[in-house]
């Protein structure tokens, strides 16, 4: 199945969050002068239109970048990744930059990305927006699966960011499954994975498969890592609902840094939504 469109949902609360995140991540890496290595194992287009298509349906955007571009007094993680934003935005016809226009941002000349997506519109816009950039190599291929042969880089500096759709039942069990293979190869990467919590017939407060996921994969990686959740509604009780109402990240080797600037951000994320909670785990 090859159905799911990124552009529905680009910009949104979910997007905030994985992609303010994102940035964090890069411009740690970016501290040191030794390259790295950025790997999306689903990227998507690479920018997104606000103002018509897909993006303009749902309007999604709103409630998530929508409500941070035009604040003033943001914390540093959330001001940085607006800044990159707002950069974007400010052409004619506003786009909403994805994963790869952040990497593509962040990276330095010494540093190298790999893009997998496998849509064939989504490839086609890929292509057009990075081909001509030569840190970047565009695959059609699955993401999970060519993340193997990636690892581990020559620089032993990786961030390596996964962000499925789920619209195969499939996926979640292939995220652990790869990346068990993924951290045997290179334990020392730096993952950032991304799920969403859906309400389903029993257990509606667990979050479903979402949540399952992010416990599993917490119990996959002995070493440093967190699990950071925002939600956004209030999780569906009726068995024929299960829609997202909030999502999460799992994050492996996070920067020492994370968990403060996590800390300080996620209030101002709750207050942008009338109904919130988040949730924070760092390995001891």
């Amino acid at each position: 199945m090859l159905s799911y469109r990124h552009a529905f949902h680009a910009g949104n609360a979910a997007d905030v969050l994985k992609h303010a995140v994102l940035t964090y991540c890069l411009d740690y890496l970016g501290q040191k002068e030794t390259p790295f290595l950025a790997v999306d194992t689903h990227a998507g287009a690479g920018f997104y239109s606000l103002t018509e298509g897909y993006a303009a349906q749902n309007r999604e955007w709103e409630r998530g970048i929508g409500r941070l571009v035009d604040q003033t007094a943001l914390p540093p993680l959330l001001a940085r990744y607006a800044a990159l934003v707002k950069e974007t935005l400010g052409v004619e016809l506003p786009r909403y930059p994805g994963s790869p226009a952040l990497i593509q941002r962040l990276l330095r000349g010494q540093d190298r990305a790999v893009c997998f997506e496998l849509h064939p519109a989504d490839f086609t816009a890929l292509e057009e927006n990075f081909s001509a950039d030569h840190r970047f190599r565009l695959l059609r291929e699955d993401g999970l699966g060519g993340l193997k042969a990636l690892l581990p880089p020559p620089s032993r500096r990786a961030c390596v960011f996964i962000d499925p759709p789920y619209e195969m039942k499939s996926d979640y069990a292939a995220v652990p499954e790869h990346l068990a293979e993924a951290l045997r190869r290179f334990p020392t990467g730096m993952y950032i994975t991304w799920y969403p919590l859906l309400g389903r017939r029993s257990g509606a407060e667990s979050g479903g498969e979402g949540a399952a996921l992010r416990e599993t994969l917490l119990g996959l990686y002995g070493g440093n890592r967190c699990a950071v959740e925002l939600r956004t509604a209030k999780p569906p009780t009726l068995p024929a609902s299960p829609r997202m109402y909030g999502s999460g990240l799992v994050i492996y080797n996070p920067p020492w840094t994370l968990r403060g600037a996590l800390e300080e951000s996620l209030p101002v994320l709750v207050g942008r939504h009338e109904l919130s909670c988040v949730y924070l785990r760092k390995n001891k």
